[in-house]
Formats: structure tokens, sequence, C-alpha cells
């Protein structure tokens, strides 16, 4: 096959709709198909290099390549199952290897009838879900060796007696009913983020032909299956229990009656916003920042994300200890973007990085205070792969400590 017929093929598939919008596994498609037709099977180091500008990879301790492969792989296969149905020359990536491989379109093969699938429904359903319990037993069994500091920062929660509760920041919407139409849309604005908000929103609202109310439903932002699965496998080793809320459905009634675990977007943080009151850092609205100002020289930072949260970016995060209004303690974890608020967690909850975070707050301290605010920059890229560096540590006055 001649280069430009390579290329007409490959192009085609990026603009199907079953390749989707990436712009990522775009390039990373064209990348192999170039290798391919150069015949040089590139390695993970050289595709982290040249598509992902990890100049440092390791794949021994990343599995980044890998994924995106599989992905790319799922995505030609969904190409192939619908517009490329027809098509004669198929592009394949056999699994094991990053070249490029051409086969021709086999003829004569049917679809089984619907008939004939459906009996297979239900024993595949019951085969996939017997599947999915065990590898989240065995997911969880296998963190009960996770190492937490009994001294450390989870010395609270391991020797609290309160239940802990976590509260997720999900996504407020509402509906919009065009009354002269009669025809409603589902809306989610920025800037209504809980029911006291659109409550607001209502009230100022000049719009004569059209009704607004809110929804019996919000939307759960994408990381909160990943919070769910950290917080689980670490309270399995430590053997305590947890419950789960969303922001819109907390109860401010409860600050008092557990330990909190808070984790979301800044702008979804509801009731709990006002327990930054004491951080050297504010949340811009408007311009979707943290605002730092500097203690020597009262200069305002601005730290706002940048990149495509789809590929590589760079997200703000912040993990804050404060104590509750009973005796309780809080803790929150908070992004501009999901992604922030994803790492931030992951730094209290994964043994690695929590152990750096401790021995980082040591470091400064002398000590690990009782409560503190630590300031991330995180690098991510598509939500899969991420990482963080601490930009500030302060401690929180509100004990008297050393």
């Amino acid at each position: 096959m001649v280069k430009e017929e390579f290329n007409g093929i490959v192009e085609k598939i990026i603009a199907s709709k079953s390749f989707g919008r990436s712009g990522t596994y775009a390039n990373l498609l064209r990348y192999l198909v170039t290798c391919s037709l150069n015949k040089n099977v590139p390695k993970e180091t050289t595709i982290a290099s040249e598509i992902f500008g990890k100049t440092d990879f390791d794949p021994s301790q990343s599995t980044l390549i890998r994924v995106y492969v599989y992905n790319l792989r799922k995505k030609l296969k969904a190409y192939y199952q619908n517009e490329g149905d027809s098509d004669e020359k198929r592009l394949t990536i056999p699994k094991g290897s990053y070249a490029i491989e051409v086969i021709e379109r086999k003829e004569g093969i049917s679809k089984p009838p619907l008939s004939h699938l459906k009996k297979w429904v239900i024993p595949l359903a019951t085969a996939l879900l017997l599947s999915l319990a065990l590898n989240l037993y065995q997911g969880t069994a296998g963190n009960e060796k996770t190492i937490i500091n009994e001294d450390g920062l989870w010395a609270d929660l391991i020797g609290s007696k309160l239940p802990t509760m976590l509260v997720m920041g999900d996504l407020f919407v509402y509906n919009e009913r065009d009354t002269i139409l009669q025809l409603t849309r589902t809306i989610r604005d920025p800037g209504i983020n809980s029911l006291q908000e659109f409550e607001v929103f209502k009230s100022i609202n000049t719009k004569t032909d059209t009704e607004i109310e809110p929804l019996t439903y919000t939307h759960l932002i994408l990381g909160s299956a990943q919070w769910i699965k950290k917080l689980s496998e670490v309270f399995y080793a430590i053997d305590k229990d947890f419950i789960i809320r969303t922001m819109s459905r907390f109860n401010p009634k409860q600050l008092q009656d557990y330990d909190l675990i808070v984790v979301g977007m800044q702008k979804t943080l509801g009731v709990f916003k006002s327990f930054y009151k004491d951080s050297a850092f504010d949340y811009d609205v408007e311009s979707d920042a943290f605002l730092y100002t500097s203690n020597e020289n009262d200069k305002i930072l601005t730290y706002k994300p940048k990149g495509n949260a789809d590929s590589y970016h760079t997200d703000y995060s912040l993990l804050t200890k404060v104590p509750g209004p009973n005796g309780n303690t809080i803790y929150l974890f908070s992004g501009i973007w999901d992604t922030g608020a994803t790492q931030s967690l992951k730094n209290f909850t994964e043994a690695k990085l929590l152990q750096g975070l401790e021995a980082a707050l040591q470091s400064k301290f002398g000590y690990l205070p009782e409560y503190y605010e630590v300031f991330f920059e995180v690098n991510g890229i598509d939500r899969m792969e991420l990482s963080s560096k601490i930009l500030y540590m302060h401690k929180l006055n509100y004990a008297s400590e050393p």
C-alpha cells in the first residue's frame, strides 16, 4: 500500500464519529502509521517522548503508553463496526506490538441473529458481574498491606470514635421549559452549584416565556468512582467503614455528627467553602483560579489551569484539614478541575505519596501540624496519568501547637 493511500485511510478514521474528537489519539495513530511505513516500530519510551513530551518516561513505573494503545485498538474496532464496516482494507495493532498492520476484510461473515444473542445475555451479564465483584474484592484485599502510619496524617481518623462520611461534589442541573414552543432542555450552569444558588438565580430570572425547575438528580463528575475506590482501599486496611453523600444531598445538620472527607471541584464544595476562611488561598469564581497572597511582599499570585483536560494539562489542588464544629475533623480535597481533586486525594490515600507528604510536612515544620493546608500543582494526561508537586504548605493555627 502506498503512503498516500495509507494516510487517506488514517484521516478517514480520525474524522469518523466512532473515533471521537481526541487530538491525542489522532496524533498517536498518525505517529504509529508513520513509523510503520518507515519500518521502524517505536518503543514505549519513544512514544512517550514524541507524543506526550515525557523524556524521562519509565515503562516499569507507568502503564500510560499501554493504556493509550489499548484504547486506540478499541477506537479502531468501534470504527470498523460502524462507519468502516464496508472498508476493504483495515488497520490493526496486534497485541504486544506498536506496529500498524493492514488486513483485508473477510467476506461471507454474517452477524449472528438477535434471537441467538439473546439467550447469551443473562449468562454473559452474570459472568461479567461476578468478574467485576471478584476484581473489586481482590483489588481491595490486596491493599490490606497498605502502609498507613497510625501516628501520621490518618491518626485522627483511625483514633476517632465518630463515623466517617465522604461528601462528593456533584454538578447541579435544572430544566428550562419554553412555554411558547413547548420545548424543555436540561441545563448545566457552572455558576449554579446548589439548590440555594438556583433559588437566587430563579428569583432574578426575568424571562416571561420560560419556566425553570431543579431536577431531582445531579451529575457526578468523572473522578467520583476513583475517589470511592481509593478511600475504600484504605478504610478496608484500617478496618473502618464510611458512608457516602453527594454535596447536593448533604444536610448541614450533619456537620457535627461525622468526621468528614470532602472531595470535589472548588466550585462544587457548597457549605464547605466557609471552612477556607483562614486559608492563604482564595478561589475566584469569575476567572476559575486560585489566588494566593504571598506573605513576603503581599503580591497576589494567580494559579489557573492550563491545557486541555482531555490531553496534557495542568491543574491546581488544595488539601486542607480543619476542625469541625463539635470536636470532629474535616478533610477537604479540592481542585479547580476534577484532575486536581483526584490527585489531592491520591496524596492522602496512596502509601508512597502519603509517606512523601508526611515527610514534607515534617521537614518544613519539624512535626506534623494538627491542622494544615497543602497546595499542589498537578499535571495530567487525559485524566489517566497524574503527577503532582507541592508548591506551598501552611500550618493553620486553630489549636495550640509548638
